[in-house]
């Protein structure tokens, strides 16, 4: 992977809101792999009660401070496709984060349009929409 581009991809959707989102989806992944245990499962959490790595041998979430890393497969049986969420620090465009993620070659586009077609689905079933970290509608004389 060294000397590899990681593609990646511009969201409108605010750090924040993927954390309450991601942080929910975990939660329904931890209640299921231990309710219902199959093959590996690693669950731990941070001081404030919310989920540090949820991993079991279909998904893994892990939580960072200004990073997200969700990947379906695992460590435990190999990751099939996934992505990593941290803020956009920059402010040259309106979007607020930056959605990385790996694609073997040739496999970009396909990639590109599961992470974008994932996160519109699990942002529409909570019903997040967007929030623009700028406006130029006020600055207009």
């Amino acid at each position: 992977m060294r000397g590899e581009k990681i593609p990646t991809i511009r969201s409108l959707f605010s750090f924040e809101q993927f954390e309450t989102v991601l942080q929910k989806i975990a939660h329904e992944i931890a209640i299921k792999a231990v309710t219902s245990p199959k093959g590996n499962i690693r669950i731990t959490t941070k001081s404030n009660g919310k989920f540090d790595t949820v991993e079991t041998n279909e998904f893994m979430i892990r939580f960072y401070a200004k990073h997200i890393s969700y990947s379906e497969g695992s460590w435990f049986r190999g990751i099939t496709w996934g992505f990593d969420v941290e803020e956009k620090l920059y402010t040259s465009s309106n979007h607020s984060t930056k959605i990385s993620y790996y694609a073997s070659e040739g496999k970009t586009k396909e990639i590109t349009e599961k992470v974008t077609k994932f996160v519109d689905k699990i942002m529409a079933e909570v019903s997040i929409k967007p929030i623009p970290r700028f406006t130029l509608k006020n600055r207009i004389a």
